[in-house]
């Protein structure tokens, strides 16, 4: 599969002033895991998302994760 990088959650992370650090503390996984998902080395869960989804204020994956989402209409 194709490296997604998550641009628009790297984007929200430096606006709201949030390091690899905090967020995954929030999401109880390590920093490492964190940034492999963010960098599309390593896929994320449909759990972690929404909790991401949701530590941002939004409700829709596409406002967070466009790349993914825009990904997975073009191949599906």
């Amino acid at each position: 599969m194709k490296n997604i990088i998550s641009k628009r959650l790297k984007g929200l992370m430096a606006e709201h002033k949030i390091t690899v650090r905090e967020l995954s503390k929030r999401l109880s996984i390590s920093e490492k895991s964190l940034s492999l998902k963010i960098n599309g080395r390593c896929d994320w869960l449909y759990e972690e998302m929404i909790f991401v989804i949701k530590q941002f204020g939004f409700s829709e994956v596409k406002e967070v994760f466009p790349e993914l989402y825009n990904f997975v209409l073009e191949v599906g």
